[in-house]
């Protein structure tokens, strides 16, 4: 039978955001979320995943809203003069011209490792995957690569050969936003196997599903196209489509050496 992960990325960006995520696992077909623990949502998000302990939690490292984990003066080249991480915005300015916006991966590695910390500080445990958010910074994914093998994290990373206590490496699917822009309904992503995970054993599926509040327009450009992804997650057809081509639905545990 072929497997798929589906994963709903930035639990605890908002209460919105993170209530979106419950319903796409409760009615859904959603197995696994991270976390993104610096925002002022993580906490009361964190309560709620208590009721729901199928659902596979992260941490999703974030380093381009809200303030930093880490004392503000051990990742300067993070932050702005309010002590507020750069924008994704910045970031990808700054990648798109050819420099790193982690000015240093001494930086990148204080910052991870505080979040894993404030992780562990919140739920009493370790996270069961380590991901990144919104960037791809190289200074930041060879920290996020060094950490998860000191935490002993499982981690699917860009970079090659930096994989960590994965059983199997999940082939990504392809992404379903550049689809919205060209009009395409939500189900049909998965309907039409626009995400090409009908053709794969082990897919990955990264969503990012979620209600709206005026919290997430203050913060992101990326808005509407969470109750799209909300839809195509809770679509009765969509769970239907599932069972007719034996794609058994699983999260990073099913693919964890332990």
């Amino acid at each position: 039978m072929k497997r798929c992960i589906i994963k709903a990325d930035d639990y605890g960006f908002t209460e919105a955001i993170s209530l979106g995520i419950l319903k796409a696992y409760r009615d859904g077909i959603v197995r696994s979320t991270a976390v993104m623990v610096n925002m002022p949502a993580a906490s009361a998000s964190l309560e709620w995943i208590k009721e729901v302990p199928g659902l596979c939690l992260g941490l999703h490292i974030n380093i381009v809203v809200g303030r930093p984990a880490a004392d503000p003066s051990k990742v300067p080249g993070l932050i702005d003069e309010q002590g507020i991480f750069h924008s994704s915005k910045f970031c990808r300015a700054a990648l798109a011209a050819g420099q790193d916006p982690v000015v240093s991966k001494d930086q990148a590695l204080a910052e991870v490792e505080a979040q894993i910390r404030r992780f562990i500080a919140l739920t009493g445990r370790l996270p069961e995957y380590l991901e990144g958010h919104a960037i791809r910074s190289r200074n930041l994914l060879e920290a996020m690569a060094e950490l998860a093998k000191r935490y002993d994290l499982p981690h699917l990373s860009y970079l090659d050969n930096q994989d960590h206590k994965l059983i199997q490496r999940p082939q990504r699917a392809n992404a379903i936003y550049s689809l919205y822009e060209q009009g395409v309904e939500p189900a049909d992503y998965f309907l039409q196997n626009h995400s090409g995970i009908a053709d794969l054993t082990l897919s990955l599926v990264t969503l990012h599903p979620g209600y709206l509040d005026r919290s997430i327009y203050r913060m992101s450009s990326f808005t509407e196209v969470r109750i799209k992804d909300l839809e195509a997650a809770t679509s009765p057809q969509v769970k239907t489509w599932f069972a007719q081509q034996e794609i058994e639905l699983i999260s990073f545990r099913d693919i964890t050496k332990y």
